[in-house]
């Protein structure tokens, strides 16, 4: 059985990761998994870098210029979008893998142009990472739901036209995908019933299987330790942020997360807690905060992600829209108990009182209630890290998410093999 994953990258974002550890997992259990990517970052022989010596260049430059019709509107800030306009033959390069399934992960900014699915010469698996698939260009809706009706006189496009931007983005993707051979793959049971309700993938069959990780890389580590090398004091309670654009991307609920700092108490006995901050920054000063702030700056080494949770003593993640919650997972997986709000994939991941806590969606009093809480459980006892470490094993191992992606190429290739057999 050969996969085929076409990704914008291998090895930048959470969802290219997420891709990656997919397609090690994958070869690890013997089957011929293989990458094509737009930007290759990583040294593994088996992810292929589009054709060209100044690929990577000319990469960046497809993402500006999928922007480019955006230039007619005043877009909020709300969701990064992808409108995949430019076109690109890709039937040489399906020709050369000669899979048996191609499997879609984030094929955002630029990379796969939307009429580029009908050249694909076997069925498609796609995983359903944001809500791009079934929108008219926004990676996350921000509470939107014109979705279900195809789009149209956009919130994020401050527009009034039914027939704007957004609205021929879902009939250019209806009139593409039409009778192709999709099994999409939402990554919770929210991203699911989203799906679901959709103009564009109502119909198209699918399973949900969550995100991945890789649980002997995101490990519990003796917190001390962890510290010591991150070089941080031993002593103090942190409390990690951990975004790819920390401040920038307000869907990862920072500025939530500032405001509840506001009222954290601070009379429990305890050291005042620090915030640790991860993720890339933007220029300019450093943001006032209500506490000691420290910027560890973008973080692309896993291990030392995997360090950066376990020197923490909570994280917070409180994003505002999130169809999984990739760090929720790898947080739990060291060890280490998270404050989401009760809202979209978070809610699946993390168990309220017993790997951490879900706060009222959108209260900033009520995550800090959550964050005290923890911070408070954890000074006492281990058992909230000991829940949070079991859960995320037995659901979000890699190898147990790789067992149910196999199951599903298998099933596929079964039903289209019986109906060429007819």
């Amino acid at each position: 059985m050969r996969i085929l994953h076409l990704s914008t990258s291998d090895l930048r974002g959470g969802a290219a990761r997420g891709a990656h550890f997919l397609h090690r997992k994958l070869r690890e259990e013997g089957i011929d998994s293989r990458m094509l990517v737009g930007r290759k970052y990583g040294a593994d022989p088996q992810v292929t870098q589009l054709r060209g010596a100044l690929a990577p260049f000319s990469e960046k430059a497809r993402m500006k210029l999928d922007l480019l019709p955006l230039r007619d509107y005043d877009k909020t800030e709300d969701s990064f979008w992808s409108l995949g306009w430019q076109k690109r033959n890709l039937r040489g390069a399906f020709a050369a893998a000669a899979p048996d399934l191609i499997h879609l992960q984030w094929t955002g900014g630029g990379f796969l142009p939307v009429e580029a699915l009908r050249q694909a010469p076997v069925p498609i698996v796609w995983t359903l990472r944001d809500m791009w698939a079934f929108t008219g260009g926004c990676h996350y809706t921000a509470g939107c739901d014109r979705y279900i009706s195809g789009c149209g006189a956009c919130p994020q496009l401050r527009s009034s036209e039914e027939d704007d931007l957004s609205s021929a983005t879902v009939m250019r993707k209806h009139r593409a995908w039409q009778g192709l051979d999709i099994t999409a793959v939402p990554i919770s049971d929210w991203m699911a019933a989203r799906a679901r309700e959709s103009q564009l993938l109502q119909g198209v069959p699918a399973e949900v299987i969550p995100n991945g990780i890789d649980t002997s890389v995101f490990r519990p580590a003796d917190r001390r330790q962890a510290r010591t090398v991150l070089g941080l004091p031993e002593e103090g309670r942190y409390i990690l942020f951990s975004a790819l654009n920390a401040l920038e991307d307000t869907r990862k609920g920072f500025w939530h997360l500032a405001e509840a700092l506001e009222f954290l108490r601070d009379d429990d006995g305890g050291p005042r807690p620090e915030l640790l901050i991860a993720g890339g920054m933007p220029e300019g000063e450093a943001p006032e905060l209500p506490v000691n702030a420290r910027f560890i700056g973008r973080v692309d080494d896993d291990e030392r992600l995997a360090a950066l949770y376990a020197a923490a003593d909570v994280v917070a993640a409180p994003s505002l829209q999130e169809a999984f919650g990739k760090v929720h997972a790898e947080a739990m997986a060291c060890g280490t108990p998270v404050v989401a709000f009760d809202s979209g994939g978070p809610s699946e991941i993390v168990l309220h009182g017993e790997t951490g806590y879900l706060a009222e969606a959108f209260s900033t009093v009520d995550l800090a209630r959550g964050l005290s809480w923890c911070l408070d459980a954890t000074s006492k006892s281990s058992a909230l890290g000991e829940a949070a470490r079991a859960r995320a094993e037995r659901f979000y191992d890699i190898g147990v998410v790789a067992r149910h992606y196999i199951d599903l190429y298998a099933r596929i290739l079964e039903a289209r093999h019986g109906r060429s057999a007819a």
